[in-house]
């Protein structure tokens, strides 16, 4: 019976005829009930009740342990087919990390690669060129209409916006989240979104400067709006080459010694710096003997870069306040992916790099938080 089965569904003249014999042989398809066939990354629902993931069966190990080694067939559920690869509905509590991170990638469109190897030393953003860009808005009584935006993040989903923890401290909280524009303008604001939940990364310590991550859960979710699309995240644990170009962006300072923030958003290439070096920057700096803020040096679940030198400043193109929270991402398979979380520097347009939260090292929290039952939609 098994080996029938899995010669069955690799012929492609079997996509109806596999509908066919579930009803002979007490298959289970979700079009039964809903009318109409699911595809990968949908949820689904098993014959128990328990909540599931449409995937092809060759990527749920609990299919190929529980359904086919074990003969168990009956408790088989088919999503459909997506052409003519056959989609099963996989057990969520087995689907191993990362691949809701994945599958909501694919629903990501792809982009233009509009970068150029030129915020300190920066350039200023086109039109629609970071979709996923946000500015945290928060409560002033100087600013009679708006609001004060210090900080920065990610789109990362329709309804969930990833930023640094010390964005979000226990007092004066942003209230809104604005996204799709690249002005601060009044005139020319983009998407303007309230906020219903802070989730900050349980282990954030005011105090450190680890684990400086946080998760901010919008009101409503933003789907076909103008220039307002989430980032996929980079999955990769390790530091990237020195010839792979990371890129940065926010609406912080522009210029360290008037402390004049941008009105406009800015971008800068940088440069992976790899952690023995960074740690060895910082000690060579005086930066680390007696921190209280970093007590084990730069370590795995944090990420270095520098930028390049100005040749009229002499300044190293960099991050700088205000930028907090805001993506450090790369373009790969033609789609931009998170690395880093803006965290916090020494100074601004300095040679010390500036570190950044690893992104991959906190992808199982992110996909409990934002995606805790199904992938996403």
């Amino acid at each position: 019976m098994v080996n029938f089965y899995q010669r069955f569904v690799t012929c492609p003249a079997s996509k109806w005829l596999l509908i066919v014999l579930a009803a002979v042989i007490g298959f289970t398809t979700m079009a039964d009930a809903q009318g109409d066939y699911m595809y990968e990354g949908d949820p689904c629902t098993l014959k128990d009740g328990t909540s599931g993931v449409c995937m092809e069966s060759i990527k749920c190990a609990w299919f190929n342990e529980t359904i086919i080694k074990k003969k168990q067939f009956n408790q088989r559920v088919s999503c459909g087919f997506d052409g003519m690869i056959e989609i099963i509905c996989c057990k969520t509590d087995t689907v191993s990390v990362g691949i809701r991170t994945r599958l909501a990638c694919d629903k990501i469109p792809m982009v233009d690669n509009r970068l150029t190897f030129h915020i300190i030393d920066g350039e200023e953003a086109d039109d629609g060129e970071f979709p996923f860009m946000a500015a945290l808005g928060y409560q002033n009584d100087e600013i009679a209409k708006g609001y004060d935006y210090r900080c920065g993040g990610s789109l990362i989903a329709d309804n969930f916006v990833l930023t640094a923890a010390h964005c979000i401290p226990i007092n004066g909280r942003p209230v809104v989240v604005l996204l799709g524009t690249k002005t601060l303008d009044p005139e020319h604001f983009g998407v303007i979104v309230g906020i219903k939940q802070f989730f900050p990364y349980p282990d954030y310590r005011a105090a450190r400067s680890y684990h400086d991550i946080a998760l901010i859960e919008l009101e409503r979710s933003l789907v076909n709006e103008p220039d307002v699309n989430p980032i996929c995240l980079y999955s990769g644990t390790e530091d990237l080459p020195k010839t792979t170009v990371l890129t940065a962006e926010g609406f912080g300072i522009v210029d360290s010694d008037k402390q004049l923030r941008s009105e406009i958003l800015m971008k800068v290439n940088l440069t992976t710096v790899a952690l023995d070096k960074c740690n060895q920057t910082f000690a060579d700096n005086n930066l680390l003997k007696n921190n209280r803020r970093l007590p084990q040096g730069i370590i795995s679940t944090q990420y270095c870069a520098t930028g390049r030198e100005n040749e009229d400043t002499k300044l190293i193109g960099d991050t700088c306040q205000g930028d907090s929270g805001g993506p450090l991402q790369i373009i790969e398979d033609g789609k931009y992916k998170l690395v880093g979380v803006t965290s916090f520097g020494n100074g601004c347009g300095s040679a010390t790099p500036s570190v950044y939260t690893r992104v991959s090292r906190y992808i199982d929290w992110i996909e409990s938080v934002v995606w805790p039952k199904v992938t996403p939609k």
